[in-house]
């Protein structure tokens, strides 16, 4: 097991690394973090294989700054008129994101963009899903195999 913490409070910012296209199996609130934890044999993707070739599985920990509720899902959803083009994003209540990765859909993680404090991760279960989080860091836990 390896530990790495990237600080959002700094005067320079971390590149952190994205585990492009992996599922992400479960996902815990406990006190000011909001864990994600990855499915088995993760080195499969190429994101993982350039960092960490020997990976079994990931957790990736946000730590919320202030807050426990310092965090903000959005879900894109269809037109629901016939004649609409475009669909928008919906606010979900926080506390469902933990049953994201329980539907119909696998929850795969996109990309991260990090700002100040600040961390925005694009996801996908059948539609794009925005968790916007006012996090001071965020921890990898690499699982060896």
């Amino acid at each position: 097991m390896e530990k790495k913490i990237y600080y959002l409070n700094q005067k320079e910012l971390p590149t952190i690394p994205v585990p492009h296209d992996c599922v992400v199996n479960d996902i815990v609130l406990s006190g000011n973090f909001i864990e994600f934890k990855f499915e088995d044999d993760i080195s499969q993707y190429d994101s993982i294989q350039y960092h960490k070739p020997d990976a079994k599985s990931l957790i990736i920990r946000f730590h919320l700054k202030d807050d426990p509720e310092d965090y903000s899902v959005y879900q894109w959803v269809m037109p629901q008129k016939p004649f609409q083009k475009d669909g928008c994003y919906k606010r979900i209540e926080n506390g469902k994101i933990t049953e994201m990765t329980k539907g119909e859909y696998k929850l795969e993680y996109l990309y991260h963009n990090v700002g100040y404090c600040s961390i925005i991760v694009k996801l996908w279960a059948g539609s794009e899903i925005i968790f916007d989080a006012d996090a001071d860091f965020v921890e990898f836990e690499w699982i060896k195999g």
